[in-house]
């Protein structure tokens, strides 16, 4: 029930509102699309919540809330764009097959990610007594497979609304939110894995396989 609410408040920050100033717009194929997107990027990982963001705020550093703000602008730009400054809104082209394929695959990689994890993926980063290094499925591919699923799915949206200023921001809001994210992750599995960890590094690469 927690995840409907949250996947709700955020398609009604993200999409509905930004589009009350055209709302035949909502229902929209590619904007039923996005919610759908959307949806199912919240029911496939754990809830965040005030009280985890406060209580982990010293592992965490409010990494999560860095991460949530850069994804509402990399959702909202887009739509603005499309919505108010284009006139392609009905228009179905190879961009919006690509994106659409970017989305799914992006989801379903993170939730590959998250079901491997399992009880160790966390809305923000905390490292629990009992932690595990884990190194098979999506892990064995990249460090952070999550991450690289959900900058995938969340700069779709640029794509399928061939917005092109909307893409390059939603780029740009992403990587500079995961690149502290993942610093900040790094550096706490570096603390409790030492040499076992610095060797999966050495091996593996951060997001983008065999690359970066």
């Amino acid at each position: 029930m927690k995840k409907i609410i949250l996947a709700s408040i955020s398609n009604i920050l993200m999409i509905v509102l930004p589009l009350m100033g055209k709302p035949s717009l909502i229902l929209n194929g590619k904007i039923l699309f996005l919610i759908a997107g959307s949806v199912c990027m919240w029911l496939t990982q754990p809830p965040v919540s005030v009280k985890e963001t406060s209580d982990q705020k010293n592992s965490d550093r409010f990494s999560v809330v860095l991460i949530l703000f850069m994804s509402l602008v990399s959702v909202v730009v887009p739509v603005i764009d499309w919505a108010y400054f284009s006139d392609t809104q009905s228009d179905f082209t190879v961009f919006t097959i690509l994106g659409g394929v970017m989305m799914i695959t992006g989801i379903a990689f993170r939730a590959w990610a998250v079901q491997v994890l399992g009880k160790y993926f966390t809305a923000t980063v905390q490292i629990k007594d009992d932690h595990r290094l884990i190194t098979n499925g999506p892990y064995h591919i990249v460090r952070h497979p999550s991450y690289a699923g959900a900058f995938i799915a969340i700069i779709a949206g640029g794509v399928i609304l061939q917005s092109l200023a909307g893409f390059l921001i939603s780029c740009m809001a992403m990587m500079i939110a995961y690149y502290v994210r993942i610093n900040i992750e790094e550096t706490e599995l570096l603390n409790r894995f030492g040499n076992d960890y610095t060797a999966y590094r050495k091996k593996t690469k951060m997001i983008i396989p065999y690359v970066f």
